[in-house]
């Protein structure tokens, strides 16, 4: 059956990326150092196996149902800017540019610079001597480690103002090693750790279940904060849809063959945990890294220090992504008038949008050497997730609006699938003002704090209305042909 392709009606960005390309800046996000430390935190809020089995499961589900509708709303509407674009299209521009904001000066930026962080203190695991060193400027101290997370965040950007396919190679090789590494903890664990006996005595309910109570609710919400927090970056792949080729098809399927099999291989992982590890130690494993944990008991300091190496490829590896497609939102920003211009604007030779991607390593270099900067954790998955829920409540709107519009796919399970996301969606924001009212009230607040630049800029070029194509928007043109 022939499937219409799209291609953009102006010379802009170049379509370079294969599916393969794709599925690897989807794994990649998805796989950096988040599985190998959140099981510490989620299984201490829980205090059981069963309950942190059941966390990564029903994130897991989020995810899956998150990228399916994404995949529609990609399928519909396969443009630079990816998430940005689709809520634009369903809300309008003031709420796309509260998410572009919140994405820059937050949600990307704050990522980048946490898995930059999480590579420095993995980093100093194998070499000890990073976690001693202190630098003096002056009367500032900066730690070697906030020096190597700022090294490698500069570094990447550099590497990502080469071109896109340069970015594209990189990646393919360390999604391969972020395959490989989930598969050595699964096999590793399961030939030398795996024990049925430790997985049953993990798998007990909590006695106070039987006294179920908003604040039980509320935990059991929070405790899906790591996990999300792990499996998040699957999104990534939308904000450099312009530059896939035949994005139609390869886009969605990248979001559900990534987010699908990376979810997984998290489950499996986990298992191994429970089968290898008594809950105890799943609780108190040094530094949290319960990878290196069961690495340690499985193939002892030998292991430990193979899966810290890993670790460090695979957040290398999370950051590059982050890099690539944060940037996109602040070019898609900047070229809807609601930025910098020059954030809009493409290097003459490398065709990608350096402004874009040095403003976001400046501000992502700030938050590594903010004091404050641990605190926007929380602040990132409470933005996300009502970023996250808002997208996929557009694709109701989207619907009604454009009945007559057949996508090449379309999210099965609506509209049930899409609302139930919704909902967990607003369970855990609901916990979160409930039981870290602090945290999630200023992240709230970032968010509103956008407001008042949007109003600023619309009143500068005297009209809110969207980008005209003749303003740089890329027009895309819908053919029929073979893929």
């Amino acid at each position: 059956m022939d499937i219409p392709t799209v291609k953009p009606a102006s010379p802009n960005l170049q379509r370079t990326l294969t599916l393969f390309d794709a599925v690897g800046i989807v794994v990649c996000a998805m796989i950096g150092s988040g599985i190998f430390i959140v099981s510490s935190q989620a299984a201490t809020e829980l205090q059981s196996g069963s309950l942190l089995l059941l966390a990564w499961l029903v994130s897991g589900i989020m995810t899956i149902i998150g990228s399916l509708a994404f995949a529609e709303l990609a399928a519909g509407c396969p443009e630079v800017g990816g998430q940005y674009a689709y809520i634009k299209n369903a809300w309008g521009d003031l709420p796309a540019f509260l998410y572009g904001w919140t994405l820059s000066f937050v949600i990307k930026s704050g990522s980048i610079a946490a898995v930059a962080l999480g590579f420095a203190k993995f980093a100093a695991i194998l070499l000890p001597a990073i976690s001693t060193v202190q630098i003096q400027f002056g009367p500032v101290f900066l730690s070697s480690q906030k020096l190597l997370a700022t090294a490698l965040i500069l570094a990447l950007t550099a590497i990502n103002i080469l071109g896109v396919k340069i970015v594209a190679r990189i990646q393919n090789v360390v999604t391969i090693t972020n395959w490989l590494a989930l598969v050595l903890i699964i096999l590793a664990g399961t030939v030398f750790s795996l024990n049925p006996a430790t997985f049953i005595s993990n798998m007990h309910p909590l006695p106070w279940l039987a006294n179920w109570d908003l604040p039980l609710f509320c935990t059991l919400g929070i405790a899906l904060v790591g996990p999300l927090f792990a499996l998040d970056g699957w999104n990534n792949v939308t904000f450099i849809a312009a530059e896939i080729k035949k994005p139609v098809k390869n886009l969605p399927l990248a979001l559900i063959l990534g987010a699908g099999l990376t979810t997984v291989l998290y489950l499996l992982v986990n298992g191994v945990y429970l089968a290898g590890l008594s809950l105890s130690a799943i609780m108190g494993a040094k530094n949290g890294v319960v990878g290196a944990a069961l690495m340690r008991s499985a193939m002892g300091p030998f292991g430990e220090r193979l899966i810290t190496a890993i670790i460090l490829v695979a957040a290398f590896g999370c950051v590059n992504s982050m890099i690539l497609s944060g940037s996109r939102a602040i070019y898609a920003l900047a070229r809807d008038g609601h930025f910098f211009k020059r954030a809009a604007q493409l290097g003459g030779r490398s065709n990608v949008p350096e402004t874009a991607l040095w403003l976001q390593a400046g501000w992502s270099v700030f938050l590594v050497l903010s004091r404050a900067f641990s605190d926007l954790l929380d602040y990132m998955v409470f933005a996300s997730l009502l970023f996250y829920g808002l997208t996929v409540a557009g694709l109701f709107i989207l619907r009604k609006r454009q009945p007559k519009l057949r996508p090449v796919y379309r999210v099965g399970g609506y509209p049930l699938l899409p609302l139930a996301y919704c909902l967990l969606c607003l369970w855990i924001m609901g916990s979160l003002l409930y039981l870290r009212p602090i945290s999630a009230g200023i992240s709230l607040v970032i968010v509103l704090l956008g407001i008042p630049p949007y109003f600023a800029l619309v009143q500068r070029k005297g009209d809110n209305s969207p980008l005209r194509p003749e303003q740089g928007q890329e027009r895309l043109e819908i053919e029929p042909g073979a893929l």
